[in-house]
């Protein structure tokens, strides 16, 4: 609802009274189940806090490297009540970088 972008969301922090549900996807299966090795895949992480525990698991992912480019926007203020440390988290990207993603450093997204 680009009339009401302000109100942002996030499954780690209630933001008000607008509650919104909205449809969840594996990333790790989308991925496993809809690319192949000679596809150029994107994918775009703007999860409001969630990427701290979405990035770990997807670093354990056999085949993480099927991701080419990953643009991944950092909610530091919301890393909070994630399985993983910040160090896990921090080694799960360097692990991604190693495996071949590429993570262009400090995006952010300008949505409004």
């Amino acid at each position: 609802d680009v009339a009401h972008n302000r109100w942002g969301s996030s499954m780690k922090v209630d933001h008000g009274v607008h509650k919104v549900e909205v449809p969840l996807v594996n990333v790790i299966q989308l991925i496993a189940e809809n690319t192949i090795a000679a596809d150029w895949v994107m994918l775009k992480v703007d999860v409001e806090g969630a990427e701290f525990d979405i990035i770990p698991c997807l670093a354990q992912f056999q085949n993480a490297r099927l991701v080419d480019r990953m643009y991944l926007e950092e909610h530091t203020w919301l890393n909070i009540n994630s399985a993983f440390t910040k160090q896990q988290y921090e080694d799960a990207k360097a692990s991604l970088k190693r495996a071949g993603v590429d993570i262009p450093e400090n995006y952010f997204s300008h949505t409004m």
